[in-house]
């Protein structure tokens, strides 16, 4: 090769890095240490001669020749995780049950299964928009699930497929520009969308210290993908994330309210059997689905 490959280790600590945003995360994904990711992306710094984060204390963020890298080595590691499956393996080929929950399958997944069917025509998708509990995970049929929690389920393979952040959505003209509210104690229960009973907006509140004395007038819908349709709609002001409200983002129906996120109660995880974990139609859509997600992730939320 006329050109030297830079070290592989830690180009791998470098994606999961920039894709998870968060060093614990990275060292969760590959199975080392927190001080090993830093330890490895340090050494890619000093082989390339550029800097890929800047550090603000315990913030860290892509520069951007870093978050270029990202997206190339990201592909990269993608084509030679593909091209190594494909060798003495079965066709990618059969029918293939995927469990989802509503909301995602909803207002995502189903917007990007014309780019699965494309790159795996062979593969016949069998979606089933449901909420998986323990004992779903555990009792019921299918190939692959992605299931929203906490990534502790006995006796089943599990992949992270993201984490996410929340914070408030609505209509860009819910509010009239003079009347937009500039901090969180200025907003009204009445406003709010609830999802469920109300817990994600109390998480959101609490971690940016505000408190709305009518926060419980809101409207309850009951279901993630209803709260969300109801503030594209100009009904209110939802929690949203950056998965979920991509294609609410690109069509203008949505924006965020303030710039503060919080972690989710939960994230996205790949779920199946062990023994079906290295099937080729299976890996298919799980790598697929991973890639489809790290570009939903990047999608600008404002």
């Amino acid at each position: 090769m006329s050109h030297p490959l830079p070290p592989l280790n830690p180009l791998r600590a470098f994606e999961a890095l920039a894709r998870l945003g968060s060093i614990a995360a990275a060292a969760a994904e590959l199975h080392v240490t927190p001080g090993a990711i830093s330890h490895q992306v340090k050494v890619l710094e000093v082989s390339l001669g550029i800097e890929l984060f800047n550090r603000d204390g315990r913030q860290l963020r892509l520069t951007p020749a870093g978050s270029s890298y990202a997206r190339e080595v990201r592909q990269g590691l993608r084509l030679i995780a593909e091209s190594t499956l494909k060798l003495g393996m079965p066709a990618e080929e059969g029918r293939l049950r995927v469990y989802c929950p509503p909301t995602l399958a909803a207002c995502w997944l189903a917007r990007e299964l014309g780019d699965f069917r494309r790159s795996f025509p062979e593969i016949q998708l069998d979606i089933c928009a449901k909420n998986l509990d323990s004992g779903g995970v555990a009792d019921a049929r299918y190939d692959l699930a992605i299931v929203y929690g906490a990534g502790e389920w006995a006796h089943r393979q599990v992949r992270l497929l993201t984490q996410i952040q929340i914070y408030p959505v609505c209509h860009p003209r819910f509010f009239p520009t003079a009347n937009s509210p500039r901090t969180p104690d200025e907003l009204h229960g009445r406003w709010l969308l609830h999802e469920d009973s109300g817990g994600n907006w109390k998480r959101w509140l609490a971690a940016v210290d505000a408190s709305i004395a009518d926060v419980e007038r809101g409207t309850y819908l009951g279901n993630a993908h209803l709260a969300i349709e109801a503030a594209s709609a100009g009904g209110g002001v939802a929690i949203g994330d950056d998965v979920v409200c991509a294609s609410y983002y690109r069509q203008g129906r949505l924006v965020r309210l303030f710039d503060t996120t919080v972690p989710g109660p939960g994230a996205y995880y790949l779920v199946c059997d062990h023994q079906h974990a290295r099937e080729p139609r299976v890996m298919a859509f799980s790598n697929w689905l991973l890639e489809r997600m790290r570009q939903a992730w990047q999608t600008p939320a404002s």
